[in-house]
């Protein structure tokens, strides 16, 4: 059996010395163990004790911990209990799905490349995937755009020998001298850099070596093909390629009218038609007549295709490439399809990047709804969501069921505090949606801020990992922390899986407490998230995960160190897993 100076003894060896922080020698009559702390994602800080039966056991546990705490901030270390109800669980520390034995943290750094878990795997093939996509659109762009600028060419020298042609004729028609005629000779740019461009790009793929430089890439490919198709040069020869085809045709109808007029001088019996009227009827009808000026063509143009590059935020990278060549309908073949059996969860910067970016795209009113939802009066709308007044068409009927279930107060009390003077301003910045002329139509108003809700469409392409606790309202709060498991005995791990409908705000009105009879309404920066029940479906995992915190009940201060000898249970709680899909999709995925 171990003695406690050699638990000491061992804790110090590793920098802990059972004075001031965890770990700390445990002791209870004959038993002799550690007490550990472990930071738990999901379940917050767990106190367990472990007992040793050997000096082996006793120094490898401690040294993981050690290197745990060393690491956790450089790397993704998970720990798990083999059991969370019991205070003295096997603990397991994993690295990309590998379980870290002492020997292989010792030689972490040299393995590191052997633990690459499948999805790391999966994710650098899919962006080398989209890379490459990208590529072949540039090469199928910069193919395009050399073609038209030689039709273009062509068709504009074709168009020059007809005009000098066109010319001449009617000098001639008009008996006047003939001038000396210029000759053109047919220019054409036949260097095609493309396939030099391409190559350069490949080997340039081929040597990134992390995410962020492929990701960096894509960028950079990304940003080149919105300056190549929205290049002024491009987009005039995009509207020349139409333009000169009419120009061509109409030339050689003008030519054809005075080759006539000319041998018809010659015969005895003249032309009725007039030539010169003739070639103003067709100028007159030219299609170029109906064609836009070639200054508002491009600056459409551009545009429209710096609008569909716009998009991008919009698009997971895993598709832009598939979203490119779909939009326009490239004859590209694309490589077949990454398949990824483990969804990732999207980053906390990059979710609410995306979640501003997304709310910034949103209307006037749309917005307002959003901060009406995450308000003091988002009590109002889950009630009239439960109510169903979205389908009611008289509000009359909806006062009517408001004043039967006794929630009338709480409509009068957000009626009379949005009308006091104090709160105008809020109100106009943030409430626009509602209506305040009267009560009947700031429940119309209201009811509106549904169907507005149930219009806006917000998706993420990542899984979003969080928490809730109500799951029956109408509107569901959701938070990125676990804030339940301290207040209540059953909390929700929620997946809100790619493609479900999500909303966000970034502030939220509270009430102050009141101040003379009056309600002064507060403004506070909070990036909330929220859904909406009716748009998603919720699927529960059968099993529950049973979470029991201890902490130390007894401790002795010693001369020079802490002993801790009695543990209790402090709380438990019961954690259910959750997914969250998109109604829309028909069901659960």
């Amino acid at each position: 059996m171990l003695k406690k100076e050699q638990v000491l003894e061992t804790l110090k060896k590793y920098g802990f010395y059972s004075l001031n922080r965890a770990p700390y020698l445990y002791q209870n009559k004959e038993e002799i163990g550690v007490y550990f702390i472990w930071p738990n994602k999901h379940y917050g800080n767990l106190e367990r004790v472990l007992c040793f039966e050997t000096i082996e056991e006793l120094e490898e546990e401690v040294f993981k911990y050690w290197w745990y705490f060393s690491n956790k901030e450089k790397v993704e270390i998970e720990v798990e209990f083999d059991n969370y109800e019991i205070v003295s669980p096997r603990v397991l520390y994993k690295y990309k799905g590998t379980i870290l034995t002492s020997e292989l943290m010792k030689k972490f750094e040299e393995s590191k490349k052997n633990f690459a878990e499948p999805k790391e795997i999966v994710k650098r093939k899919q962006l080398t995937r989209t890379a490459n996509i990208l590529i072949l659109i540039l090469k199928e762009k910069c193919k395009i755009q050399h073609e038209t600028y030689l039709k273009v060419t062509q068709m504009g020298e074709e168009l020059k020998q007809l005009n000098s042609t066109y010319q001449r004729k009617l000098k001639q028609y008009q008996n006047e001298k003939e001038d000396n005629v210029e000759s053109y000779e047919l220019l054409m740019d036949d260097s095609d850099e493309t396939e030099k461009i391409v190559h350069h790009l490949q080997d340039e793929l081929s040597s990134l070596e992390n995410e962020k430089e492929m990701r960096k890439f894509i960028t950079m490919i990304f940003n080149y093909l919105q300056d190549l198709e929205t290049s002024e040069s491009h987009l005039q020869n995009v509207y020349l390629l139409n333009r000169y085809p009419y120009e061509i045709e109409d030339m050689k109808k003008k030519i054809t009218i005075l080759e006539t007029a000319i041998k018809s001088k010659k015969k005895l019996f003249k032309s009725k038609q007039n030539p010169i009227e003739a070639i103003k009827e067709i100028e007159i009808n030219s299609p170029c007549k109906k064609m836009v000026n070639i200054n508002i063509y491009v600056e459409k143009e551009r545009k429209q295709i710096i609008e569909k590059y716009q998009n991008r935020e919009e698009i997971d990278e895993n598709v832009l490439g598939d979203y490119l060549v779909n939009f326009e309908k490239l004859n590209i073949a694309l490589p077949d399809i990454i398949k990824n059996n483990a969804l990732e969860e999207i980053e906390k910067e990059e979710l609410f990047e995306k979640l501003k970016a997304m709310h910034n795209k949103l209307s006037k009113k749309e917005k307002s709804a959003c901060f009406v939802a995450t308000s003091f009066l988002k009590d109002c709308l889950n009630i009239l969501i439960e109510k169903e007044a979205t389908h009611e068409f008289n509000v009359s009927d909806v006062i009517s069921k408001l004043i039967l279930a006794n929630q009338m107060d709480l409509f009068n009390d957000a009626f009379t505090t949005l009308d006091i003077y104090i709160n105008a301003k809020v109100r106009v910045k943030y409430f626009s949606i509602l209506n305040i002329n009267t009560f009947e139509n700031f429940i119309s108003s209201l009811i509106d801020t549904i169907r507005t809700l149930n219009n806006i469409n917000m998706k993420l392409e990542k899984v979003l990992l969080g928490y809730y606790l109500e799951k029956e309202k109408g509107m569901i709060n959701f938070h990125l922390k676990n804030i339940y498991n301290y207040k209540t005995k059953n909390s929700f791990i929620v997946n809100i899986m790619p493609g479900a409908p999500i909303y966000y705000s970034p502030v939220n009105i509270v009430k102050q407490l009141d101040i003379i009879e009056s309600t002064e309404l507060v403004e506070r920066e909070n990036d909330t998230i929220f859904l909406l029940g009716s748009k998603v479906n919720i699927e529960t995992k059968s099993s529950k995960i049973v979470v029991v915190k201890y902490e130390k009940e007894k401790v002795l201060n010693k001369k020079d160190y802490i002993v801790v000898t009695e543990m209790k249970e402090k709380n438990r709680c019961h954690y259910y897993e959750d997914k969250i899909y998109s109604k829309a999709t028909g069901g659960l995925l």
